[in-house]
């Protein structure tokens, strides 16, 4: 058992997958033996923990894997002292003079200065010689709050860039990989605006905002309602960047993939599984181990999640979820059955969590029931739900509860 860290998983998950679809373990990743054939235990109802195995094993801090419960925020694969400026050598996140590390994803977020450009300027101002990091990027307003209130910006001039960029003034797609980006038109995607179903306003900058405003700028302003449209070049712009911790939250386990994430953290753990299946297999698979499809409860937990999988080997570019549309119940506005989560959650009940949809979705009529993300770069909707592929079988993502000793 590597630290305190007991990430649990059930060869059971796998069970309708078929035999050779288990990834081979590295030496220091061994599951601990339960048994096989006649002298395999039977599956219990008792919850994840009951005929699992441990993926712990590992050599602690300097191993790669980010072990969340021994209170790593951060974890180099070695050597530890070629990145102390990253990430200390007790594997905690280090910032740079001035930045912070935000307890909701352990990213570390600085001010660096100004730049007159989001392109490449204001980038390279993000990229030190140690590790690399990017123009600031938000999945929800409490990452934004806390940017906001974590490096004190909170009145004056100038306003700082935000790590998106359109080439309409309408979509603009994220600096990064697994971020969605925004458009009025994207209900999954975040912005922080007082009405995320249209135009953000512009800044009214030197020349009056007649220039091409293809950038996005935060008001220093914490009472400024909107972000705003700004010029992506000649325009003297605070940079605030954001870097990512080294390391991965998820590892091989008998049953695929299996990890936790910071926002969920005490709540969830979950299992990737690679193997390619249909939507009832899949949720039939996180249903024998005492758990489901994931459902994303916030955007912060589908950013991590993503994120996590888009570290994946191998890496993985749709999984199914915990979405589907009902056979019963209340029509949407369109006349098709509602979308709900497996826990029994309209998506489009007052309060549900945040919509998962992309721009233009779901598609009426769509070709499958069962929502999927999927990522693509170069689109608004990259790492939201989707249903308007024919792809019979994909991998999957189940989310098991952590179960507290008494």
């Amino acid at each position: 058992m590597k630290g305190t860290s007991r990430h649990t998983c059930i060869l059971a998950a796998i069970a309708l997958l078929g035999p050779g679809c288990i990834p081979d373990l590295p030496p220091n990743r061994l599951p601990v033996d339960r048994g096989s054939g006649s002298d395999a235990r039977p599956l219990d109802a008792g919850g994840p923990d009951s005929q699992a195995f441990e993926t712990g094993g590992g050599s602690g801090c300097g191993d790669g894997y980010v072990d969340l419960e021994a209170g790593e925020q951060c974890d180099p694969p070695s050597p530890v002292d070629a990145v102390l400026a990253v990430c200390s050598s007790t594997c905690r996140m280090q910032c740079p003079t001035g930045g912070f590390v935000w307890a909701g994803n352990n990213h570390c977020y600085w001010p660096p200065g100004t730049a007159t450009s989001l392109d490449p300027l204001a980038v390279n101002e993000c990229n030190p010689a140690l590790g690399s990091g990017h123009v600031v990027t938000f999945a929800s307003e409490a990452e934004f709050e806390a940017v906001e209130q974590g490096l004190h910006l909170v009145h004056g001039d100038p306003p700082f860039w935000v790590g998106m960029m359109s080439s309409d003034e309408r979509s603009y797609l994220s600096l990064v990989g697994y971020e969605p980006g925004w458009a009025p038109t994207c209900s999954g995607c975040y912005v922080h605006a007082v009405d995320p179903k249209v135009d953000l306003p512009r800044y009214a900058d030197a020349d009056g905002g007649i220039s091409s405003q293809l950038c996005v700028g935060a008001s220093t302003d914490g009472l400024d309602p909107n972000w705003r449209q700004r010029p992506c070049t000649n325009v003297k712009t605070r940079v605030v960047c954001e870097r990512e911790p080294i390391g991965l939250q998820f590892e091989p386990c008998e049953a695929g993939i299996c990890g936790d994430l910071v926002a969920t953290r005490g709540a969830k753990r979950y299992v990737l599984v690679t193997q390619p299946v249909t939507a009832d297999a899949a949720a039939q698979s996180c249903a024998l181990i005492a758990g489901r499809l994931v459902v994303l409860e916030s955007r912060d937990e589908r950013e991590q999640l993503w994120l996590q999988l888009s570290r994946a080997a191998p890496q993985v570019f749709r999984v199914w979820i915990g979405l589907s549309q009902s056979d019963a119940g209340p029509e949407d506005d369109s006349g098709a059955p509602s979308w709900v989560w497996d826990d029994g959650t309209r998506a489009d009940a007052p309060g549900a969590y945040a919509s998962e949809w992309g721009d233009r979705m779901p598609a009426i009529p769509g070709t499958t029931s069962r929502a999927y993300l999927r990522a693509y770069t170069g689109e608004i909707d990259d790492t939201l739900a989707r249903n308007d592929e024919s792809i019979a079988t994909m991998p999957f993502v189940c989310e098991l509860p952590v179960v507290h000793g008494p």
